[in-house]
């Protein structure tokens, strides 16, 4: 093989990689499906063996490890699914779903159905959680003849949850290694302050007095 040919071959194989890179928060749309009967205790992708009660799930691009929220849009249900497997191959569908979350989005009777998927973490790890806060639709009106009254809806944001520091990311060894030496520090000062002050509880020092 000749090198700009081999040149060619590698930039592209990198430019895929960037472009299937995720980012959280990342969100698409697209056909849901769940597994047959006939791939259950087989390995997958990863050489997990697939079971049924398992919250997994196979995508075609994502990297194995990341946690996807699967949100069904015709009833608004959501599940959380860790990526193990490559698939599905069939056009047009973009998820294909284990059993137990299928069941939780019910769709198992129709077998298919229209979702969209956001990355909510990574390697396992669930970063970003969900949260309902009241919005205001409409304010009221009021007219002689007509009282319109006021709507809220629910909808739904997303947070980085409180423990996202826990991360087991080689990247930020650094950050919990800083993070537990300032605690550590910081534990150091108020022992000191707690025997300080348990000494000068015992020892009650007496101001002399003043000479008439």
């Amino acid at each position: 093989m000749s090198k700009p040919l081999l040149g060619i071959i590698i930039i592209f194989c990198l430019f895929c990689s960037v472009s299937h890179a995720q980012k959280l928060g990342d969100e698409s749309y697209g056909i849901s499906s769940f597994y047959a009967q006939y791939f259950y205790q087989k390995p997958t992708s990863t050489g997990e063996i697939l079971q049924r009660n398992q919250y997994t799930a196979a995508h075609m691009t994502l990297p194995f490890g990341t946690m996807v929220e699967v949100t069904n849009l015709a009833n608004k249900r959501f599940v959380i699914v860790r990526i193990n497997d490559r698939g599905p191959f069939k056009p047009g569908r973009i998820i294909d779903l284990t059993e137990n979350p299928a069941k939780w989005l019910k769709m198992t009777n129709k077998g298919l159905t229209k979702v969209r998927l956001k990355v909510v973490g990574f390697d396992g790890d669930i970063m970003l959680e969900p949260y309902d806060s009241l919005r205001l639709v409409a304010p009221p009106h009021f007219e002689p003849k007509f009282y319109q009254k006021t709507k809220l809806k629910y909808h739904r944001y997303y947070r980085l949850k409180k423990n996202w520091q826990k991360r087991k990311y080689p990247n930020l060894k650094h950050r919990r290694l800083k993070v537990n030496s300032y605690l550590r520090r910081l534990s150091k000062q108020r022992i000191k302050a707690k025997k300080v002050a348990k000494e000068a509880q015992k020892t009650k020092i007496i101001p002399p007095k003043k000479s008439k």
